[in-house]
């Protein structure tokens, strides 16, 4: 069983570092209808039915966001409040912690996009159930085996 380790992810923002880590994973998401991918540092979101990504980044890579055909749907965000997102096809590739490399990937999944652009969320159904997770705070790491 493959098993993988995750350090916490601290970014700089205008000169500062976060102060606390975050768990977030390296994710490459692909349309496969254009073959346009872009690699995203994915928050794990153990509470997230499923997975969420910016509007802006579904048509960066090709997606026409509420083009014709599009599946929308309404689902609960922060605070019970009600968010609209479309279904998009990507392929999801989890890269190894360094970026470097493709250690597992999804088939091709519909995954929720939103045009409020929130930050980009890794839920349970579309990506995290493939997955044994254990998040170690104290040791500020993810561990990940499947």
């Amino acid at each position: 069983m493959p098993r993988l380790t995750y350090p916490f992810i601290r970014f700089k923002y205008v000169g500062k570092t976060e102060l606390r880590g975050h768990t977030r994973l390296p994710v490459q998401f692909t349309n496969p209808a254009t073959g346009l991918s872009a690699l995203v540092w994915g928050l794990v979101d153990t509470g997230a039915d499923a997975s969420l990504l910016p509007a802006d980044l579904a048509v960066a890579l090709g997606h026409n966001l509420k083009g014709h055909g599009v599946r929308s749907s309404v689902t609960c965000g922060i605070e019970q409040s009600s968010v609209a997102v479309y279904k998009h096809t990507f392929r999801l590739d989890l890269l190894s912690p360094d970026t470097k490399r493709v250690v597992w990937s999804s088939t091709h999944t519909e995954v929720d996009c939103a045009p409020t652009n929130p930050p980009v969320l890794l839920g349970v159904e579309d990506f995290l159930r493939h997955f044994v997770l254990t998040v170690d705070y104290k040791a500020e790491r993810i561990l990940l085996s499947w």
